[in-house]
């Protein structure tokens, strides 16, 4: 490979967590306090093309759209030093990397999950040690991702996957992601999620910033420990198709993530108004037409509303009568739920 050029590009999803990973334990790199579990969403992605080679140069030339981001460099650079330790290849090699995602930057979907995972998968690719779609090579991709964001090793599967070490989950992990083997019911097999975006700009406290306030919380401890029980409660109602208690599962999930933030020293709050109006109409549309759908919230403002697809002409027509109004721009994303990365030819 001396003095060559290779050349691969990947695929791959966002995700929307249902059980919440926030707070970190210490002594590791990006390692969770609790177990998580995700759904990918198969039309929210992003592309990464990567070029690998060993003749001398700068280690990174980051472009994102095929145009140079100085801004994201370190980022990446990190990303690479941090996989180095655990790859040859990142350490012998140079990279030339562009990335696209097909989703405006800055709405609220996990772009850095999107992005990481995809890039995750390029080094798996191109290291070379497992075939492209074997358990070890997926789960290698995983552990990459992981070192550039958390939540990212999870976007490398299609199923729901779950993060992080729990004793009712086989081969589960603090390093990487695994997916979820057990089958889902039909009921919870085919929904969508549509992002409504209450706000596109800049959180003024990161994730980064916000999972280390978990390390004091006052309530960290019950916290987590109810997250590794909902994980329990959550994988069975996957399997029985109980579809009102995953209802409430998920929203309370979404809840608890923003009370740890609003119950921190230094407290912080994420939702906005709009953000609250939208819940409520949530809840009382769901209350006079009793269709199975539910919100879930990520580190920030958006909301993303999860429905069963049978439905779609009912709740798009929801989304454009009552939800609009609190959209900005009357912005809003929706994708199906599922949909495996995959490299592109």
């Amino acid at each position: 490979m001396n003095n060559k050029k290779m050349q691969v590009k990947y695929r791959c999803p966002s995700n929307i967590a249902l059980v919440k990973y926030w707070g970190k334990k210490e002594g590791g790199v990006q390692l969770p306090a609790n177990a998580s579990i995700s759904w990918s969403l198969s039309d929210l992605f992003a592309e990464t093309t990567m070029i690998a080679s060993t003749e001398a140069g700068s280690k990174l030339t980051f472009t994102f759209k095929g145009e140079s981001k100085p801004s994201f460099e370190p980022k990446i650079l990190a990303f690479l030093e941090r996989i180095s330790e655990y790859s040859e290849f990142v350490k012998t090699h140079n990279f030339i990397i562009d990335t696209v995602n097909n989703f405006p930057h800055g709405t609220g979907i996990a772009s850095s999950a999107a992005g990481f995972g995809a890039l995750a998968m390029c080094i798996a690719d191109l290291e070379g040690k497992y075939e492209n779609d074997s358990v070890e090579f997926l789960e290698r991709a995983s552990f990459f991702a992981r070192l550039g964001s958390g939540s990212a090793c999870r976007s490398v599967y299609g199923k729901p996957s779950v993060w992080g070490e729990h004793p009712e989950i086989d081969n589960s992990s603090d390093l990487h992601a695994v997916p979820f083997e057990k089958g889902i019911h039909q009921s919870l097999s085919n929904w969508k999620d549509c992002v409504l975006i209450v706000d596109d700009g800049e959180k003024k406290v990161s994730s980064t910033a916000g999972h280390a306030l978990l390390q004091n919380h006052p309530y960290a401890t019950a916290r987590f420990k109810n997250a590794q029980q909902n994980i329990v409660k959550i994988t069975n109602y996957f399997q029985s198709g109980d579809v009102a208690n995953f209802i409430a599962l998920v929203e309370s999930e979404a809840l608890q993530l923003h009370s740890m933030m609003m119950s921190s020293i230094p407290y912080f709050t994420l939702i906005r108004p709009n953000t609250l109006a939208i819940l409520e109409e949530i809840w009382s549309f769901r209350e006079e037409t009793h269709l199975p759908l539910a919100f879930t919230l990520d580190a920030g403002a958006n909301v993303h509303l999860l429905y069963d697809k049978q439905y779609e002409i009912e709740v798009s027509n929801f989304i454009n009568n009552k939800l609009l109004v609190y959209c900005k721009n009357g912005t809003y994303l929706c994708s199906n739920i599922g949909g495996t990365p995959h490299k592109i030819a």
